[in-house]
Formats: structure tokens, sequence, C-alpha cells
């Protein structure tokens, strides 16, 4: 473990190398609040197994790896999918000690398709598997990520629900749905978290950066983070209905603002221009307003910028994003926006090398403790300098 990492996890001397004690002082820092020590215990053995067990991470190959006792097995499966432990803790401290160890963090957010047999689990509903077309059994998740500019670090997930799950009396006590979850939007579930990271004093003025997955909402999206003051990067499809606002900031009437969209502003600039570098990507950048199907909230009264990235070659897509960081430099936002790609080379590891995809149970809680203990494996190997940048 690195000398830095070692301070933030506030370690001792002897706990500042990789091996057992650092992982033990990093778990008490994160799991220390359990309030049983058999729970401790098997938070511990179920982290170390999700770290060295190849393959699968069933809790017979973890139990296995880790040279447990015979009933080891359904002793770590009832700690993850009965026992009655809160995983809100243990996040909020996965996300300071990400925001420590990357201070120029925003905030970004990936939906995550779960393959599963069978139609008991929490949450499964029917998909398309990306690359295949393939129509599957999967629940999806909604990781939210602080990300720097080299790593992104998963401290935050929800489950999206739908009416077919929330509205089933019988399904909801099946697999321990709490009253209080009910169908939400992928968007409404990102800005759920990040609102109650802020509550507990974590990344509060970190920006939100959004991909594509979350567009559908993106009007909603602004809206309320304009509400909450808090930027934002929100990359918009090529058709997002946007009216151009003067230099100086003069936003017309919705009765009187001449209609676009992303695309069009942009091909009219291009048509006006030629760039200075054949072959490179071009950037444009130009105040907006974002166009409400119906009387705009105060919000949407707001100008913010358009920024897009205008592919060189013909058959690579150009990209959109709406910004409240309207005095920013395009390459600065940009790069912001990039900061997704960070996120997907970290699912895709999480989902490999640390059994995201791995939880056997079929409950609302023992879903959400694998997927509190995978974050916290992954930021471990972080801490370590062992994961994929």
């Amino acid at each position: 473990m690195s000398a830095g990492a070692a301070v933030i996890l506030g370690a001792p001397e002897s706990a500042r190398r990789e091996g057992p004690e650092g992982l033990t002082a990093y778990g008490e820092r994160v799991f220390g609040y359990l309030p049983r020590s058999d729970q401790r215990r098997w938070a511990d053995a179920y982290l170390r197994g999700l770290l060295a067990t190849p393959g699968r991470k069933t809790v017979r190959r973890m139990a296995r790896t880790l040279d447990l006792p015979d009933s080891a097995p359904q002793a770590l499966q009832q700690f993850i999918s009965a026992s009655p432990w809160q995983w809100t803790p243990a996040r909020v401290e996965l996300a300071r000690i990400a925001a420590e160890l990357l201070p120029d963090a925003v905030w970004t957010a990936k939906p995550v398709m779960l393959r599963k047999r069978g139609s008991h689990s929490v949450g499964v509903r029917e998909g398309i598997a990306p690359g295949t077309g393939r129509r599957v059994n999967c629940q999806v998740g909604i990781g939210l990520f602080l990300t720097g500019a080299r790593h992104s670090i998963p401290v935050g997930w929800r489950l999206l629900l739908d009416e077919a799950w929330c509205e089933d009396p019988e399904r909801r006590r099946r697999v321990r749905i709490p009253e209080t979850v009910t169908p939400r939007p992928a968007w409404a579930l990102v800005l759920e978290m990040v609102e109650q990271f802020a509550a507990a004093g974590v990344a509060e003025s970190a920006p939100v950066v959004l991909g594509r997955d979350f567009s559908p909402g993106v009007r909603q999206v602004v809206s309320q983070l304009a509400r909450q003051r808090r930027d934002f990067v929100l990359e918009v499809p090529p058709g997002q209905p946007l009216t151009p606002v003067s230099p100086r900031g003069d936003v017309p009437s919705p009765a009187t603002a001449p209609r676009g969209d992303a695309a069009a502003l942009v091909a009219a600039h291009c048509r006006r221009t030629t760039s200075a570098l054949p072959g490179r990507a071009q950037l444009f950048s130009a105040p907006v307003r974002l166009l409400p199907p119906g009387p705009p909230a105060p919000a949407a009264h707001q100008p913010h910028r358009l920024v897009a990235e205008v592919a060189a070659a013909p058959k690579r897509p150009s990209r959109f994003w709406i910004t409240s960081l309207r005095d920013a430099p395009p390459t600065t936002v940009r790069g912001l926006a990039h900061r997704s790609v960070l996120t997907d080379v970290v699912v895709r590891d999480v989902q490999t090398e640390l059994g995201l995809l791995d939880f056997e149970g079929r409950s609302f809680p023992g879903w959400h403790h694998h997927m509190t203990l995978a974050s916290a494996a992954y930021l471990y190997r972080r801490l370590l300098g062992t994961s994929a940048p």
C-alpha cells in the first residue's frame, strides 16, 4: 500500500504495506460500524474472498480459497443475503476515501446489466444483451462513481425496479423490497445518490457528468441540478431541442424562441467555418437554452452552453454536451465528459475481476450488500495501485 493511501486510511505503520494487516485496517475503517463482531468478521472474509478468489466469486469458492471451515459458505451466504445490516454507512466511507484520493473528482454514473438465470432474483427483467442483440434475463444496476483524471471508483448503487416488482405485494415481500422503494427512472436514482452523499458532506461541490444513457431525462436533470446550483456536463443526442442565446446572454421568450436542435446548430456553424487542422475533430461551443415540452420552469430560462465534438471522419459520430460551465474552455468540458470512458473501464474490471456479476442470492438487501463489498474490494485494489487505469 502506498504511503498516500496509508495516510488516507489513517493506518498504523504495520498496515502501510500490502497484505493482511493493510486489508484489516481498511476493513475496520469501512465496516467497523457494524454492531456485531460476527458481522465484522464475515465482512472481512467476504472482502478477502472477492480479492483472492480466481474466476467466479461464489461463496463456496471463496471459502475454499480462504481455507475456511465447512460451515463458512452458509455463514457467508447468511451474512450477505439475510443479515440485516445497513450498507449506506459503508458506501459513505468508501466515498470519503475516494474523494480524498481524487480531489478533482466529478460524479459519473453507469447503468450496468447483470445477467441472471431464472426470474426470481430481485429486479429481474428482460433486456437486450449489448453487442449480440439477444434478449436475456437481467438486473439493471445504476452505479455512481467518483472519477478523476485517471481513475474512477464505484461508491454507490441503485437497482432499477419497474412496476412488475414494485406493485406486486407478494414479490416485494419475498425479496424484501422496502416500502419506501418505488419505480424511479435511472437519472432520478443518480441524483438521489448524489444528494445522499452531499448530505453526508462528501464531494458536495463535485460536478455531475452523465453520458447518453441518461439523456432521456436531460430536462429534469438540468432543472434539478440548476436549482441545487451544482455544475454539470450532460451528453445529449443530436436531435436535442435547443434554442440559441445571444452573446449578451439574452434569452428569447418561449413564444418567440427559434427552434432547432444540437446537430442543426453545429451544422450551421460548420458551414460558416473551416477546420484549422484537417483530419482533426473540431470543437464547437455556443450559449443555448433547452426547450421544454411545456411551460418552462424558472431554471429552464437559464442559459447553458452547448459543446460539440465534430468528428473529422464521416463515419464517426459527433458528440454533444449541455453544460452549466459557461465560462470554461470547450477543451475542459470535453475532458470532463470523456471521464465517462474511465467509468466504463472500471465497470468491466469489477465485473470480470471482483465478482460484480456473481451474487447468488435473490433478496434486495443481499444485492446491495454484495455490490457494496465488490465496490470496497475495487477501492482497496486502487489504493494498492493494482486496478486497471
